[in-house]
């Protein structure tokens, strides 16, 4: 009984802290890690949406679709409904269609491959950038820790006995703020770059996939 009443004697004497209020103590760095925060959730549903535009189609449905069109109606109207589709997935093929009719057979996948990477290129734009955010951010936020304990070390040099000791303690977890702020957004930036990382994969599995249907269908064909 007696170490809960200490414990929760204790625990009523620790003043509450606003975190948010530490961070903006940095001063310039903390609203340069804010910037860099708006920036990082600008990339990252720019490639979101990109991601949506490019690869919403299912692409064994879509080969199915192609393919029974090539069957019933001809390469015209195949291409002409791929034309109406801006997806990675109906751009290969719809190239993969007109390459066919010049290339050698021999030649046909590397062509195609050429294709595919370029999409992928499509996908893989600017999502360096959330990578160079999630190595700055707590680079940055380090930075500002540094300069707060050259400030608080510096006032402490002017000061003594307990006053010194108040400001330097003082100095020491307001200048921790910016750390905190960049191990935020840096955490933020690691699991969004990781994250996109993991849908380009699949989605490269997908064109691969694609591209084999795609020359196995000729092969039938021929």
């Amino acid at each position: 009984m007696n170490i809960s009443f200490i414990l929760l004697q204790a625990a009523t004497k620790i003043p509450s802290v606003s975190y948010w209020d530490v961070f903006m103590k940095g001063a310039i760095v903390s609203y340069t890690l804010i910037g860099l925060s708006l920036l990082l959730f600008y990339f990252f549903l720019e490639r979101l949406w990109t991601f949506f535009k490019l690869t919403r189609e299912n692409p064994k449905d879509l080969l199915d679709r192609i393919k029974q069109l090539l069957m019933t109606r001809g390469m015209e109207s195949a291409q002409e409904a791929l034309r109406k589709s801006s997806s990675s997935y109906s751009i290969i093929l719809r190239e993969s269609l007109e390459i066919m009719t010049y290339v050698k057979s021999d030649q046909l996948k590397e062509r195609i491959d050429e294709v595919a990477q370029r999409e992928l290129t499509k996908l893989e734009r600017k999502v360096g950038y959330i990578s160079l955010v999630a190595g700055a951010a707590p680079m940055v936020g380090f930075l500002g820790t540094v300069v707060g304990m050259i400030q608080a070390f510096s006032q402490l040099a002017n000061q003594d006995g307990a006053t010194s000791t108040q400001a330097l303690a003082q100095g020491i977890y307001q200048a921790m703020g910016t750390t905190m702020g960049g191990l935020i957004v840096g955490l933020f930036a690691y699991i969004m770059y990781n994250y996109l990382i993991a849908k380009i994969h699949k989605v490269t599995g997908k064109m691969n996939t694609l591209i084999h249907d795609f020359i196995l269908m000729l092969q039938q064909r021929s």
